[in-house]
């Protein structure tokens, strides 16, 4: 039996935390694929704060084969805990999920072969965060946490084919791609997963009957509004459509990222707020995570729309996968691979981004045509069960995890890693930083100068 410590971040999708965060997910749908492969598991997992009440989830059980050790944030990015974690179990290979638990392996330096995963392309959510902050100062907190990962990791996994080749052009930023690694394959795509939801609850009605008709069109946002959503064309395109077809009715279950994106999910209630519509639009915030099901059951359709910008075209959406995985229509806008499939193979709805009258349409024509959406959503369903389980999506980790087995320039990248050039531009960047940072970006940039023992 092989032993693999996993890091990554909870909650993890099988808790009934106050939240739902994709990195959770994520860490679970690499942490128990291996686990059903029979390998001995450790997850050890930092806590999203605000995921969690104060006391709430034990520091450590067994859950469906997999042992979670839920750790702190300090523990996971700044004390010597992994490493400690590494000595005492000794593992046959590590593996990251997500950018932060790669980040804490890479530091640890482990011997063992080192398994990175990069759960959407890091770098183009920190520019989609500049963006939002109105200036690049948080670009070297992102860059720091990806490049000791790019050069320690002997394999790297993404989630799209786009994906792919924007990591294989990190890894030459960084000298992997050398005489040494020529022909080996560093990267593989281990796309989004249907992670299984509780079963809704029919007696507990979670909006029909009560704030919506019993035969409204319900269309559903659940989860985070972070730095890539259009909030513009979301609100605009539901609150046309609203008025052409009183049946039309809006619920939202997610909000804002405490110390990521505070600001796109105020600016969306502001435009409510001020909408004519405004009463069929249900705003819920942040509601269970066994609740969640409740909501996709009554609802007629999920909808997200995102902005045209790098992130979502190399990246994917955790949440349109979930809808189809449950069987609920998808409305999404055509960016990435996730938006192609949905078009070519007719699994969901589809607009082009930033296009209201595109949204409009198509969200008129759901709630004109019951019956053709349901059998896209059969389709979507049949898709995911059969191409995006949590056992079909990350074949590439289980077959490597058969053999674990190190990078060809593995020695070259130990002794070469994090080079001094690296490190002196992060922090001639980083030097200017101070009170004329946006307020969602300080977290960031603290945990920036606590990683680099800066105060």
């Amino acid at each position: 039996m092989t032993r693999a410590l996993v890091c990554g971040l909870c909650p993890l999708p099988v808790e009934n935390t106050l939240k739902s965060h994709g990195p959770g997910l994520r860490s679970w749908q690499l942490a128990r694929s291996l686990a059903h492969d029979g390998h001995e598991v450790r997850l050890l997992a930092m806590r999203i704060s605000d995921g969690y009440l104060a006391g709430e989830g034990p520091s450590e059980e067994e859950i469906d084969g997999v042992r979670v050790i839920r750790v702190s944030e300090s523990e996971l990015l700044r004390s010597n805990r992994v490493s400690h974690e590494i000595s005492r179990w000794e593992p046959d290979a590590v593996v990251g999920a997500t950018i932060y638990g790669s980040y804490a392996l890479a530091r640890a330096k482990p011997r063992q072969p080192f398994w990175a995963d990069q759960f959407g392309h890091v770098m183009a959510e920190a520019q989609a965060k500049a963006a939002l902050d109105g200036n690049n100062r948080v670009l070297p907190y992102f860059w720091q946490l990806v490049q000791p990962v790019l050069a320690r990791c002997d394999k790297l996994s993404v989630v799209s084919e786009h994906q792919r080749f924007a990591a294989i052009g990190e890894l030459g930023t960084t000298g992997r791609l050398s005489a040494e690694t020529c022909g080996y394959e560093f990267t593989e795509v281990i796309p989004c997963a249907q992670v299984p939801f509780p079963d809704p609850h029919p007696a507990l009605p979670a909006l029909r009957g009560t704030q919506v008709p019993a035969d409204a069109f319900l269309a559903i946002w659940s989860g985070s509004y972070n730095v890539w959503s259009d909030v513009q064309t979301l609100f605009s395109g539901i609150e046309s459509a609203m008025q052409e077809d009183p049946s039309i009715h809006f619920v939202s279950t997610g909000g804002e990222i405490h110390g990521q994106d505070e600001t796109t999910y105020r600016d969306f209630r502001s435009l409510v707020e001020r909408s004519a519509m405004r009463s069929r639009f249900h705003l819920e915030g942040w509601v269970r995570a066994a609740r969640v099901p409740d909501y996709w059951a009554e609802a007629d359709l999920g909808i997200l729309a995102e902005r045209p910008i790098y992130e979502g075209w190399l990246g994917s959406k955790n949440r349109v996968v979930q809808w189809m995985g449950f069987g609920l229509p998808v409305l999404y806008n055509r960016v990435g691979t996730l938006g192609d499939l949905l078009e070519a193979e007719e699994l969901g709805l589809t607009f082009e981004a930033g296009d209201v009258a595109g949204l409009r349409q198509q969200l008129l024509w759901a709630a004109r045509r019951p019956a053709e959406l349901r059998r896209r959503a059969e389709r979507a369903r049949t898709h995911v069960r059969e191409s995006l389980s949590l056992a079909a999506s990350a074949l590439p980790l289980r077959t490597w995890m058969r053999n674990p087995s190190r990078a060809p320039d593995a020695m070259a990248t130990r002794k070469t890693a994090t080079p001094n050039r690296h490190r002196t531009w992060h922090r001639s960047l980083l030097a200017p930083v101070g009170e004329s940072l946006g307020p969602s970006s300080a977290p960031l940039i603290a945990l920036w100068r606590r990683l680099n023992g800066r105060r």
